[in-house]
């Protein structure tokens, strides 16, 4: 079970005033309560940030394999390639499950090496494969299964669903701080209520970054061993900044 460390808030204020004075004089944004001709009914604009985060623990694991080939020839190359490509996808497909085990290729790149008399002398080219999902232990145990390829990357974050559901919480929570700071406010410059202008929310997450491992080269007829892997933790922030017209 993921463990969701208790929230904490982080909240900042921002006024604005608007005009040449004090404050800026417009027209009440509410149709529902215009002022007759003749009577200008004055408003001030007063602007509000506020913010929450969370620390959550993560539960998608990322792990990115490569392989390097090198030759005379692009499409030797290119060959080489789609053969190790090719093999180790035979090996990982039928493991594949939704959620726990997800398999892709990655990014394949074939490019010209120059001598120094500035002419190209050979080609060398790369291929990646791409396991992700919840099942840590699964994902390193096939990692180790594909002995042509190396573990170039890893990376730990957030599934969807675990992101979407701390951005939920605490987005109900930045809400009701804009909505209790932008009360007391208006209350505090003299005025009996407020209408909402506009508000914008920005979401998103902070993890501890990821893991580039160098691994040693290794005879062919070794068995390299699992990678191991621990998750972290990611910060997930809500922010929300808006306006309100006090009156």
């Amino acid at each position: 079970m993921t463990l969701i460390s208790k929230p904490s808030m982080a909240l900042a204020l921002m006024t604005t005033l608007l005009g040449p004075v004090a404050f800026a004089q417009g027209p009440n944004p509410s149709t529902s309560q215009m002022p007759h001709a003749g009577h200008a009914v004055a408003h001030q604009v007063l602007h509000l940030s506020a913010s929450a985060q969370t620390e959550v623990a993560q539960d998608w694991l990322v792990m990115s394999l490569s392989v390097q080939k090198e030759g005379l020839q692009a499409p030797a190359v290119q060959k080489q390639l789609n053969a190790v490509l090719s093999a180790a996808l035979a090996v990982a497909s039928p493991m594949a499950k939704p959620g726990a085990l997800e398999v892709r290729t990655g990014e394949m790149n074939v490019s010209p090496r120059y001598g120094r008399d500035g002419k190209i002398n050979g080609w060398a080219g790369t291929a990646q494969l791409v396991l992700q999902g919840r099942d840590a232990e699964q994902i390193a145990t096939l990692a180790a299964r594909l002995p042509e390829m190396t573990v170039s990357r890893i990376e730990w974050r957030l599934s969807a669903e675990q992101k979407n559901a701390a951005e939920t919480r605490i987005q109900a929570e930045a809400v009701a701080r804009f909505q209790t700071r932008a009360q007391a406010l208006t209350q505090q410059f003299g005025f009996s209520a407020y209408t909402l202008r506009e508000v914008r929310v920005n979401a998103q997450e902070a993890s501890e970054g990821s893991v580039m491992p160098r691994m040693a080269m290794v005879q062919m007829d070794e068995a390299p061993p699992a990678v191991p892997t621990m998750a972290g933790k990611s910060r997930v922030v809500v922010n929300l900044t808006g306006s309100i017209a006090m009156r």
